[in-house]
């Protein structure tokens, strides 16, 4: 079957691409389209955060007049802001770009190949602070079939792996939102467009969640927990850690662990079915493949390179 050339799309397609980050609770985003009111954002959160592509406030005093440029340039420990927790972690390092394939099929006919799709960790311009980006390239067939233009945004704590701001631009099909949650991680709260609700300790986004999984533990049989916030709407949500397996995709031969992602509440995974993740069985527990119903067949997403 002859694959059409791919095309460039500055968005990942939540529903096609399926990629764990996404799948896990992207279903989920309200409906409601608009930029978040800054006077309806806790303070303490504008201040950490500030925006995921703006660079700081100026409000810090320059630097003394006998400084030289490479000194004022200068960040140290003790500079930065405490974070609330640090994990000390090691399987993250930025930058990092991981580059997939996403397959599509499952029904009478073989699979296909979608497109590609990339995830991102990338530094910012506070060295207390990473930001997490999806992009995906999509072929002319999918993209008539499935017109999308989605951004997804997450900016974390690079010592703590928390979101402190999420944003996701969404454009499918006829359909248009803009979803931004400001999370004020100190207070214990998210405030979107037009709320704000309390939340557990250390509640992730979709994306977050994904990258923080990536730092813990694996062992077979064992269970993570953590909370989680799409939209609205508050979940909690279980990683189970089934086995290991060691499989090849084009981008190699993996040693992985197989963990699966599962919602306590009822409603997500009764639509999408089961997620399987593939994770490499190291310390960076990098994501070799992700595989997942969708309604209309499966999909699945394979390593080709990491840079």
């Amino acid at each position: 079957m002859r694959i059409p050339a791919f095309r460039a799309v500055p968005a990942i397609p939540v529903a096609l691409l399926a990629l764990i980050c996404l799948a896990l609770l992207g279903a989920a985003a309200p409906k409601s389209g608009g930029s978040a009111p800054a006077e309806r954002l806790p303070a303490a959160a504008r201040a950490a955060v500030g925006t995921a592509e703006k660079p700081p406030p100026t409000s810090v005093a320059a630097p003394a007049a006998s400084s030289t440029p490479s000194e004022s340039l200068k960040t140290t420990s003790d500079t930065l802001p405490k974070p609330l927790r640090d994990l000390k972690q090691k399987a993250l390092k930025v930058p990092e770009k991981l580059l997939f394939d996403i397959i599509w099929g499952g029904w009478s006919f073989r699979w296909v190949t979608a497109g590609q799709a990339t995830l991102e960790l990338l530094p910012t311009d506070r060295p207390e602070t990473w930001k997490i980006r999806s992009l995906a390239w999509c072929n002319g067939f999918f993209q008539t079939f499935y017109p999308v233009r989605d951004t997804v945004v997450s900016v974390i704590d690079s010592r703590g792996i928390y979101p402190l701001r999420f944003d996701k631009r969404l454009h499918e099909g006829g359909y248009k939102a803009s979803v931004t949650a400001v999370y004020d991680q100190a207070r214990h709260t998210v405030s979107t467009q037009d709320t704000l609700f309390p939340i557990e300790p250390f509640t992730h986004d979709v994306l977050s969640a994904f990258y923080y999984i990536r730092t813990q533990r694996l062992v077979v049989g064992d269970t993570l927990e953590m909370s989680a916030v799409s939209g609205k709407k508050k979940y909690n949500l279980k990683v189970l850690c089934h086995g290991r397996e060691t499989i090849e995709v084009a981008a190699g031969t993996f040693k992985t662990v197989v963990v699966e992602p599962i919602l306590k509440e009822d409603g997500l995974f009764k639509a999408k079915g089961k997620l399987t993740i593939w994770l490499t069985d190291d310390e960076a527990h990098m994501p070799v493949k992700m595989q997942s119903k969708i309604p209309v067949g499966s999909i699945k997403a394979e390593l080709v390179s990491k840079t």
